[in-house]
C-alpha cells in the first residue's frame, strides 16, 4: 500500500493532537538539553574542538531519534521559554543569555524540525541563535535564518499566526495552535520566500530609528507594572485640588506603603517616602493637606512596619545600607522612637552601626529623646542606646548615662564605663571612683587601671580606702595587684613606707601571706620607678624563701633593663603628666 502526501499530512496531525506520553516529553526534553549545551559551547569552543563537535553531534542524535518515533520537534516561543506540546522544556529570563528570549524578540512565535534534518542545517542554525545580537547588526535572526537556505528548520511569526485566524476567532491557545496547523499544511514554505520589500512610498525607519525601537521593545519587558501604578498616583496627587480625592489617593498611597513593606521591597518604600517627602513641602497644598501628608509619613514605621523593615534587612543581602539610611533619615525625628525599637530588633552587625549613625545625626541637639529607651527590658537595646548618647558626647547624654552605673545588667555597666574612659569631660572621670565598689571584679580592675592610666589624684584616698576594708583580704590576687598598682602609679613618699612594710614584714607561718603580699608590693613598686623601687628591692634580696627571691631578682632585672634603654622612670613620666 502506498502513501500520499495527504496521508502524510494526516498523520502528522493526529500525532499532533494525541496528548503527548511521558516518553514523548523526555525524548523533546533530551533534545532541548542538547540544544542547550550546543549552544553554549558555540560559544566557549572553536569549531573544530572535539567538545564542541561531540556535543553537536549529541543534539543530532537527539533530534533525529525524536523526529523518527514521534514525528516534528515542534517549540512554541515566549518571551523566556520554550514548550513542547503544553510542556515546558526551556526557561531562562537573563536576557543576555537566553535563547526563547533572543528568538522572541524578533517576532519568532514557532519553530519546527522536521524529517530529514541534517548535520549542517543544525550547525547553521546553532550559530545564528547561540549569540546575542550585537546592537550594530542589520539582519536580525529570521534574516539570518532565510539565508542559511534551511528546509528542515521553519518557523513562524507573530504576523503569520494573526493572519490566518479565523473569522471569530480570538487570541487563546486552541485558535493559536489550529492557526499553526493551517499555516503548515499551506503556506510551509513562506520563510524560504526572499523577505518581502516595502513599497518605497511607505514611510522607511533609518537605522537609528530602528535601534531605538528595538531597545523601546526590548525594555517593555523589563517594565515593572508597579511604577506604572506609582507614577498615576504621583500624578494625581501632585495635581489634584479636591480635598477630599487628596484624602483618598493619600490613603492609597498608605496603604501601597504597607505592601511594599510587607512584601519587603524597601526599594519603593523608599520611592514613596521621597515622593511623600517632596509633597509636604510642594506650593499649592493647603495647610489640612500639607498636615495629611506630615501624619502619614509620621505614622510609617509602625510596630508591624519595623517587623517587616527587620525581617527584610536581616533576610539577605536584597535591602541596601544606602536605602536604609536615606529612609530613616528621610523619616527623621518624629519616627526615632521606632528607629529606636528597629536597633534592637536588628540582628545584623553593620546595619546596626548603620542605625546608631543615623540616631546620633538625628538626636544631636536633643539627646533627651533617647531617655525612655533607658529603661527599656532588653539589656541590648539599652547599651546601644548608651552607645548613641556616647557619640553625641554632651553634658546631657553624661547626666543621662550616668545614671545607669547601678543597671542591673553587667553588659549596660561595662558599656558605661567605657563611655567614662572615653570621655574628654573631666565631670566624667569622677564617676570612675564608683566602680571600686561595683559587683563586677573585671570592671572593678578595669576602673583602676583607667584611674591610674589618668593619674587622677583625687582616686589615691578612695584606692588606699579599699586595702583597708575587710572584703579586701579575700579579693582575687589579680584585683589586689592592680589597688597596689595605682596606688604605685598616683603615691609618693608615704606609699613608699606602704610598700616597704609589706616587702620586708615578717608573717611568721603565713607563707602565702607573705608571697601575696611581695607580688603586690613589687608590682606597686614597678609603677613608682626605678630609684624608689630599686632601694627596697636590694633590701629585699636577704630572703631566704627561693621563690620570694626570685620575684624579686626578676624585678630588678626589668628595671635594669629598663634603664640601659633609656625608659622615663614613673616620676618622670608623672612630672610629664
Amino acid at each position: 500500500m502506498s502513501y500520499t502526501a495527504d496521508d502524510s499530512r494526516t498523520n502528522q496531525t493526529d500525532r499532533e493532537s494525541a496528548p503527548p506520553s511521558q516518553d514523548e516529553i523526555a525524548s523533546a526534553a533530551d533534545a532541548m538539553l542538547a540544544m542547550v549545551r550546543a549552544a553554549k559551547g558555540m560559544r566557549i569552543y572553536l569549531p573544530n574542538n572535539p567538545v564542541l563537535i561531540k556535543f553537536v553531534d549529541e543534539l543530532n542524535s537527539k533530534m533525529a531519534d525524536h523526529i523518527a518515533r514521534f514525528g516534528d520537534l515542534q517549540l512554541d516561543v515566549e518571551p523566556f521559554a520554550l514548550r513542547y506540546k503544553g510542556a515546558e522544556l526551556y526557561r531562562n529570563e537573563d536576557p543576555k543569555d537566553s535563547l526563547a528570549f533572543r528568538v522572541h524578540t524578533d517576532g519568532i512565535r514557532v519553530l519546527l524540525f522536521s524529517e530529514g534534518l541534517e548535520l549542517r542545517e543544525l550547525k547553521a542554525f546553532l550559530g545564528v541563535i547561540a549569540f546575542e545580537q550585537p546592537s550594530h547588526q542589520d539582519d536580525d535572526i529570521v534574516t539570518q535564518l532565510w539565508e542559511r537556505e534551511l528546509p528542515h528548520v521553519s518557523y513562524l511569526l507573530e504576523e503569520d499566526l494573526l493572519g490566518t485566524l479565523a473569522p471569530g476567532e480570538g487570541g487563546g491557545a486552541d485558535s493559536q495552535q489550529d492557526s499553526i496547523t493551517r499555516f503548515r499544511s499551506s503556506h510551509l514554505e513562506l520563510h524560504r520566500l526572499p523577505p518581502r520589500m516595502v513599497p518605497k512610498h511607505l514611510l522607511m525607519l533609518s537605522r537609528d530609528d530602528a535601534g531605538w525601537l528595538r531597545k523601546a521593545r526590548q525594555s517593555e519587558v523589563y517594565r515593572n507594572p508597579l511604577d506604572d501604578v506609582f507614577h498615576v498616583v504621583f500624578a494625581i496627587l501632585s495635581g489634584v485640588k479636591e480635598p477630599g480625592l487628596f484624602t483618598d489617593f493619600l490613603r492609597i498611597t498608605a496603604s501601597l506603603v504597607e505592601n511594599m513593606f510587607l512584601i519587603g521591597d524597601i526599594g519603593h518604600v523608599l520611592v514613596l517616602v521621597r515622593f511623600l517627602n517632596r509633597l509636604r513641602e510642594r506650593d499649592g497644598l493647603s495647610r489640612e493637606q500639607r498636615q495629611q501628608v506630615r501624619d502619614l509619613m509620621d505614622g510609617i514605621l509602625t510596630e508591624r512596619n519595623v517587623q517587616m523593615l527587620q525581617e527584610a534587612i536581616d533576610g539577605g543581602e536584597a535591602v541596601s545600607y544606602d536605602e536604609v539610611r536615606e529612609l530613616l533619615k528621610t523619616l527623621g525625628l518624629p519616627a526615632l522612637s521606632a528607629i529606636c525599637e528597629l536597633l534592637g530588633r536588628v540582628e545584623k552587625l553593620k546595619m546596626r552601626k548603620l542605625i546608631v549613625e543615623v540616631l546620633v545625626e538625628l538626636g544631636k541637639d536633643r539627646p533627651e529623646v533617647f531617655e525612655p529607651f533607658l529603661s527599656d527590658p532588653r539589656w541590648y537595646l539599652v547599651r546601644n542606646v548608651v552607645l548613641v548618647l556616647s557619640l553625641l558626647g554632651t553634658p546631657k547624654s553624661l547626666q543621662m548615662i550616668v545614671r545607669l552605673i547601678s543597671h542591673k545588667e553587667q553588659r549596660i555597666r561595662r558599656e558605661v564605663l567605657g563611655f567614662l574612659e572615653r570621655s574628654t569631660d573631666p565631670k566624667a572621670k569622677q564617676y570612675l571612683l564608683k566602680y571600686l565598689r561595683d559587683d563586677a571584679s573585671a570592671l572593678r580592675i578595669k576602673a583602676l587601671q583607667s584611674l591610674a592610666r589618668e593619674r587622677l589624684p583625687f582616686a589615691l584616698k578612695p584606692i588606699l580606702a579599699l586595702t583597708a576594708a575587710e572584703d579586701f583580704k579575700g579579693r582575687d590576687l589579680a584585683e589586689k595587684r592592680a589597688v597596689y598598682e595605682a596606688i604605685g602609679e598616683l603615691g609618693s613618699q608615704e606609699e613608699l613606707d606602704l610598700f616597704r612594710d609589706m616587702l620586708l614584714k615578717k608573717r611568721w607561718f603565713q607563707k602565702g601571706a607573705t608571697r601575696e603580699a611581695v607580688l603586690c608590693a613589687v608590682a606597686g613598686l614597678m609603677k613608682m620607678g626605678p630609684p624608689q623601687a630599686r632601694e627596697l628591692l636590694e633590701q629585699a634580696r636577704s630572703f631566704r624563701n627561693p621563690e620570694l627571691r626570685e620575684i624579686v631578682e626578676q624585678a630588678l632585672a626589668v628595671l635594669t633593663a629598663g634603664q640601659q634603654s633609656g625608659e622615663a622612670d614613673g616620676p618622670d613620666r608623672r612630672k610629664e603628666a
